[in-house]
């Protein structure tokens, strides 16, 4: 009983020294001059190609974001999951350029709130050559009218 008094006295003595030389050598904290203020949130970028739940990520796709309101520019390329984290300014304005080959350009205008997640579906350029895919498209009907005809 005495061991376990002399430990709880032993504790407090303890603690009462640390209590006194935190005070005895107070941390004054003086702010930096110029020091940036500003935070930056994760804006997560998904890109896909197709449609719905058959979509497919697209790796090494380059995407760029400029600031409206701000001087802050970044970039970034998709992963091998179709993602992008960009670190961008809270409550600014960025635009956002995603440019890939084969693809149609995107551009994205909006307000960093907060840490968000963003996913698009890059369309395929189609061929130049409509009269073919027209034809072609014909040509399908007559064959499977001809079908049920017989």
């Amino acid at each position: 009983m005495a061991v376990v008094v002399l430990a709880v006295i032993s504790l407090i003595i303890a603690a009462n020294a640390g209590y006194v030389s935190s005070k005895e050598n107070p941390v004054k904290i003086t702010p930096i001059k110029n020091a940036p203020t500003d935070f930056y949130a994760n804006i997560t970028f998904n890109v896909y190609e197709g449609e719905g739940c058959g979509c497919v990520p697209l790796r090494g796709i380059p995407l760029n974001a400029t600031g409206r309101d701000t001087d802050h520019y970044t970039s970034g390329v998709t992963d091998d999951d179709g993602n992008c984290v960009l670190q961008l300014e809270y409550d600014k304005t960025y635009r956002v350029s995603i440019q890939a080959v084969d693809y149609e350009s995107v551009l994205f205008d909006f307000v960093v709130l907060d840490n968000q997640v963003f996913s698009f579906h890059m369309k395929v350029i189609e061929d130049s050559s409509h009269g073919f895919s027209f034809l072609q498209m014909m040509l399908q009907k007559i064959l499977f009218a001809k079908k049920l005809i017989q």
